[in-house]
């Protein structure tokens, strides 16, 4: 597949990389050569310094003959020009674009085929919001991903000392979780994330994640001794008004919860007060601690660091943590910050650029990929994927598949049902499967699932 990538940037770098990586032929425009230069040393892409939307440099891009073009600069316009351009003069038959301005992403009749021509648009504080949103609803957890149309959960749990888990096998679990069908398909041991097998021991200040269905989750973290929290009632403080936090501001209104939001910028401040009716929007600084104590933080289920300046969200998350507020979520967009904030003690972290990353994955994949996140520091992937006619994986035992070894199906949804799978069970035509693997085995699960290239 020929893919043309505009924006060097990381989410670009993080895209191409994943692409190329798995064969695919990737070029990749920028304007500013240093980003290139990194770029080109740490992966074979072709790169081509100009003006992402500009015919001349879309042409020497290769443009005539690319399968697919994903536009994320910086820009909302170059992204959506540079689509109307590839459209109009090269034909290219997929275009994404990233639009984070939500004047455009609120009139969706702004694009199609016959208007502007963007198969896919992603908007990364639309996805962060929902990673947030996902945090909240499970705030026991370290993460939470839905999959199966939300039938099924993915949820990030640590191994606290002294609980039932600390020391078993995964082989024992069921002496913890009793009947209950769930199933441990990652696990992190001293900062290494696996594909866990049978013997795997859970170990205190371990992380892993369980695959489970909705309806069973309480069950589940009642058996762990953890509590299941509704959004509903909650005290929240929130740091930061920008698109994110105005995003996660209107849901949580429509939750009930009772919002605090605090918000630097003056006119910003007043524009949030008038845009919601049930929060309540205060101007000041975010590290100003008599503020905080003011407005009693120490009183706080949750506090959500989300502004634009990742300083301010680790370090307002460090006096959150000070009073004792039991959970705490930070948005970190720049990726060396992600392991550090941990060794720090802020387990739970969004990364809206990663968060892009995947969704922009999810609609690159080959064939009826239905879902795809990252696990844990991005080591590990997990697809939700639909099981075709043709598909090598039919009518065959799960232990008789010839899959990767780092590889798993964690669940299987058929028929509104999820199926928590044992090694006798077969996978039919049309059902979803979930799959964990690595980065380097996806191409190799992509095959066995005899899935191909499917334009939109």
């Amino acid at each position: 597949m020929n893919v043309l990538i505009l924006g060097a940037g990381e989410v670009g770098f993080h895209i191409a990389r994943r692409l190329a990586t798995e064969g695919n032929n990737v070029a990749v425009v920028d304007q500013d050569e240093e980003r290139l230069q990194v770029i080109s040393d740490a992966m074979d892409v072709r790169t081509v310094c100009g003006k992402a939307s500009h015919p001349s440099v879309l042409e020497q891009a290769g443009a005539a003959n690319a399968d697919l073009l994903i536009a994320v600069t910086t820009n909302d316009e170059i992204n959506m020009l540079a689509c109307q351009v590839a459209h109009s003069l090269y034909k290219i038959p997929t275009k994404l674009a990233r639009v984070r301005e939500s004047g455009y992403i609120d009139h969706p009749e702004l694009f199609g085929r016959d208007d502007l021509p963007i198969d896919v648009m992603i908007s990364p504080e639309g996805e962060a919001a929902k990673v947030v949103m996902g945090r909240l609803n499970v705030s026991s957890a370290i993460d939470a991903r839905d999959f199966f149309g939300g039938s099924l959960q993915l949820v990030e749990f640590v191994v606290r000392p002294k609980s039932k888990l600390a020391g078993l096998s995964l082989t024992e679990l069921p002496e913890v979780m009793g009947d209950l069908p769930v199933y441990v398909v990652a696990h992190e041991h001293n900062g290494v994330w696996r594909v866990p097998k049978g013997d795997a021991v859970l170990l205190a200040q371990d992380h892993f994640y369980m695959a489970v269905a909705h309806e069973n989750l309480a069950a589940a973290m009642a058996m762990m001794e953890l509590k299941s929290e509704s959004t509903k009632g909650r005290n929240i403080m929130m740091v930061g008004g920008g698109h994110i936090g105005f995003i996660v501001a209107k849901e949580l209104e429509k939750a009930d919860a009772r919002v605090k939001l605090i918000e630097h910028n003056v006119h910003r401040a007043d524009w949030l007060s008038d845009k919601l009716s049930d929060v309540v929007v205060i101007q000041g600084d975010a590290l100003d601690q008599k503020l905080l104590e003011e407005e009693n933080i120490d009183k706080m289920d949750d506090f959500l660091a989300l502004t634009n300046d990742d300083e301010t969200n680790i370090l307002s998350s460090l006096i959150a943590k000070r009073y004792g507020v039991p959970h705490v979520v930070t948005l970190v967009n720049r990726a060396v910050y992600s392991k550090l904030v941990k060794q720090i003690g802020l387990d739970v972290t969004v990364n809206p650029r990663l968060t892009t990353v995947s969704s922009i994955l999810s609609f690159v994949r080959k064939g009826r990929i239905h879902g795809m996140a990252s696990l844990g520091d991005g080591t590990l992937e997990v697809l939700e994927a639909e099981a075709l006619e043709t598909s090598a994986v039919l009518n065959k035992p799960l232990s008789e598949l010839g899959l990767p070894a780092d590889t798993v199906i964690g669940a299987i949804h058929r028929d509104g049902k999820i199926i928590v799978p044992k090694g006798a069970e077969e996978i039919q035509a049309h059902d979803h499967v979930l799959v964990i693997t690595t980065s380097a085995s996806v191409s190799a699960v992509e095959r066995l699932f005899e899935v191909r290239l499917e334009f939109f």
